[in-house]
């Protein structure tokens, strides 16, 4: 099952279950629609016990500042939120918001393999790094590991359909 990350489950909040949940997405309003949600165990117990995304109906969303409240079904104590502490919260990857022509998806941009304009091949987009300038996409291949800034300057062409990136090395980034 493909999903799109949209948070990440904080500490409990008060004594009926809520948890604070840090955001991920450009798009936080969506909150406020939603119904259901897919919780997410990530790091290695998680790889090591196969785990498995968990539809969980959302019952209340609000706001306090930056942070999102959210109870869900199942949660009615302190002890049950804390047990979220640290869990992903994402939704199907057919209920991403569209976006506008030219913007991508992290997941769409990760594996990408990547070229320059002359055709030489680098390697695969193997993380997205968001800093507060741009995006840095990291490069692994066979030259080792570049780090791209995700610039009009540098990428000149991402086409998610052939799965590549075509870009300009910028001089003395090797």
């Amino acid at each position: 099952m493909k999903y799109l990350i949209i948070g990440r489950i904080g500490r409990p909040h008060g004594l009926r279950g809520e948890v604070k949940l840090r955001p991920e997405t450009d798009f936080p309003e969506r909150f406020a629609q939603l119904r259901r949600v897919l919780l997410i165990q990530e790091g290695a117990a998680a790889q090591k016990e196969g785990a498995t995304p968990q539809s969980v109906a959302v019952e209340g969303v609000r706001r306090q500042h930056e942070t999102i409240l959210l109870k869900l079904a199942g949660t009615d104590s302190p002890e049950a939120a804390r047990e979220l502490t640290g869990m992903a919260v994402a939704v199907p990857w057919e209920e991403r918001v569209p976006l506008g022509k030219g913007a991508f998806y992290v997941g769409e941009i990760v594996g990408l393999r990547v070229r320059t304009v002359a055709g030489e091949a680098l390697g695969r987009v193997a993380e997205v790094i968001r800093t507060a300038a741009h995006d840095l996409y990291r490069v692994e291949g066979p030259g080792g590991e570049i780090l791209l800034p995700a610039t009009r300057d540098v990428v000149h062409e991402v086409d998610v359909g052939k799965g590549e990136i075509v870009v300009t090395l910028p001089p003395g980034l090797r």
